[in-house]
């Protein structure tokens, strides 16, 4: 039930960064278009953090792949729970 939900949940993800993408190709109409934007930034900004504090977290010799790093980024917790999974058993 657990991965069912993750991936539901990063299905969900890449509708909203699909959203935020649509956003800056074709702005929406009235304040939805700053307020896409500031939710973009903020979601970038919140799931770098997140990278970078996983990265350091990790044990010593455990370094994270590019698709890793790029996952955090993309999904955020999601990802983070699939790498605790792994590497923090």
């Amino acid at each position: 039930m657990k991965k069912v939900f993750n991936l539901l949940a990063k299905g969900f993800m890449l509708l909203v960064w699909g959203v935020f993408i649509t956003n800056l190709v074709q702005p929406f109409p009235g304040a939805a278009h700053i307020a896409l934007n500031v939710m973009a930034i903020f979601t970038l900004f919140m799931h770098g953090l997140q990278s970078l504090l996983f990265s350091t977290a990790l044990a010593e010799g455990v370094t994270l792949s590019r698709w890793e790093k790029v996952s955090i980024m993309l999904f955020g917790t999601f990802a983070l729970l699939d790498l605790k999974n792994k590497y923090l058993k």
